[in-house]
């Protein structure tokens, strides 16, 4: 990891909110890198007969040879992160299904195990096919019968101008938020999705043309989560897992809208923490306001960043008729909330040097909320 490096000029774009693109990329670079040490970990710890193994690393090297863009975009997967970050143990390496859907993309050809999951074999970002274990993934020139059976269910994408993400309700790897992963989504529903999505990025575009970029560069999955019936929405992030997020439906194109900017906000200080440490871990404990409970530096960075780009969501929806009174509600709590949680994490004696300075590239942003 120590190849990748956010420039100071990237870190203070990515702290203030001005939008940075080469950050989200340099983010996104990262992740494969992290992705393939988690590999070869697990590879190398690989028990008994090694030959599917390495059946399965010549498949993605010829991949990566002749079509890189695919192998980079199959490795850097949030999901694929997910679960060499949750593996265990080396019998959870389905190294199997991530070459064959290296295959299946690239147009080359395999033999290879596969791994199933309650009674379902998922080709990663593709989609999924009843089956019971052992199976055999057996690709041709990139096709494969397995798209042709009548139990096949492809993944759903969902796009809204140069957006594009993988509405995921299929890998085994999509929990480890506050809700539980829904199950396969109806036809209607995922119609539903698109159509909040369309609302949602229209706002974003025209009102959050910084957040609007950079998502479109690193925000790749979203995750339906089971909606408890309870009138209340639940979202997340996992560390493991950036470029993607969890989320319940939105109920309307404005919720979703301030979700996606405050779990994508999430998700990029998952990377940069990766890359560089903003923080020492300790025992301070900090009052956070939109908390119950005393939050640690971790914590409360977190919260803070994420907090002001949602305040900032709300005070330029006040300029949408049919949502000022509802953003300027939304805007003088959270504002609030910022201003505390701010001058707490400023305090704070566990931020290193580069943390110093990144929580200094957050005030600008707060002060305007301040004055706005």
């Amino acid at each position: 990891m120590q190849h990748h490096r956010l420039t100071p000029s990237e870190l203070d774009a990515l702290a203030g909110g001005t939008g940075s693109v080469p950050a989200i990329e340099e983010i996104s670079a990262s992740r494969v890198s992290l992705h393939l040490l988690l590999l070869k970990h697990l590879s190398d710890e690989w028990p008994g007969d090694r030959a599917p193994l390495e059946a399965a690393i010549a498949v993605l090297a010829e991949v990566q040879e002749r079509r890189p863009e695919v192998y980079l975009r199959l490795l850097g997967d949030p999901l694929v992160g997910a679960w060499l970050g949750r593996a265990e143990r080396v019998e959870q390496l389905e190294i199997g299904n991530l070459a064959a859907a290296a295959a299946i993309s690239a147009g080359l050809s395999c033999r290879l195990p596969g791994v199933t999951h309650a009674g379902r074999l998922v080709i990663p970002t593709l989609g999924s096919v009843p089956a019971s274990d052992p199976v055999t993934i057996v690709v041709e020139d990139g096709a494969t019968s397995l798209i042709d059976d009548p139990g096949w269910r492809p993944m759903r994408w969902l796009r809204a101008g140069p957006l594009s993400v993988r509405l995921d309700d299929a890998s085994p790897y999509r929990a480890g938020y506050h809700a539980a992963p829904a199950e396969r989504l109806s036809d209607a529903e995922a119609a539903h999705w698109q159509g909040l999505l369309s609302e949602a990025w229209g706002l974003i575009e025209a009102y959050l043309p910084e957040r609007a970029v950079e998502m479109a560069a690193g925000l790749r999955v979203l995750v339906p989560l089971v909606d408890l019936g309870d009138g209340s929405s639940r979202s997340g992030t996992a560390r493991v897992s950036v470029g993607a997020m969890g989320l319940t439906r939105p109920r309307s194109a404005a919720d979703f809208a301030v979700t996606l900017v405050h779990e994508f906000e999430h998700s990029k200080l998952s990377g940069v923490l990766d890359l560089l440490p903003l923080y020492v871990p300790g025992t301070e404990r900090h009052h956070a306001p939109w908390r119950k409970d005393r939050r640690p530096t971790s914590g409360l960075i977190q919260g803070v960043l994420a907090f002001t780009r949602v305040a900032e969501a709300w005070q330029r929806f006040r300029a949408v008729p049919a949502l000022a009174e509802t953003a300027t509600a939304e805007f003088a709590m959270i504002s609030e909330q910022v201003r505390v949680g701010y001058q707490s994490l400023a305090g704070s004696k566990e931020l290193t040097d580069t943390g110093a300075r990144f929580v200094a590239g957050m005030r600008p942003a707060v002060d305007r909320l301040l004055t706005g």
